[in-house]
């Protein structure tokens, strides 16, 4: 884990009123931590697997942006931990539950209540997905 690289993505979100989001690229940025993401799962696909996964979706024309929900700060030796990833586009929610299916979300549903931040980047559909 990188120490710098995690203060960095908590100053970054320090700001901003719940909910808390990171670009999905500096959510994995120096991540190395299981715990961080899908923590409840019995076989961890590895972090290496979701950031493909997740930093991936960005390659998509029907993906504008992807976030990870910050809910806490474990302290040292962890990394900032999510539950909530928010996808941002006009992909369908099947299409997205398979491609995500080797991460083994909980659910994948649309946003029922957008979160300011996206609302003010974003013109475009939120999905998510969690993990319990």
């Amino acid at each position: 884990m990188n120490d710098k690289k995690k203060h960095d993505l908590g100053a970054s979100i320090a700001d901003q009123s719940e909910p808390r989001l990171a670009p999905i690229r500096q959510f994995f940025d120096g991540n190395d931590d299981l715990g961080s993401i899908g923590c409840n799962l019995m076989e961890h696909p590895g972090i290496a697997v979701f950031e493909k996964i997740l930093v991936g979706l960005l390659d998509r024309k029907d993906v504008d942006a992807v976030y990870a929900q910050i809910f806490e700060d474990p302290g040292d030796g962890c990394w900032l931990f999510t539950d909530t990833v928010l996808v941002v586009g006009d992909i369908p929610r099947q299409e997205l539950q398979q491609l995500l299916e080797p991460l083994q979300p909980d659910e994948v549903a649309p946003v029922t209540s957008v979160p300011m931040f996206i609302q003010q980047r974003h013109k475009a559909p939120v999905l998510y997905a969690w993990w319990d």
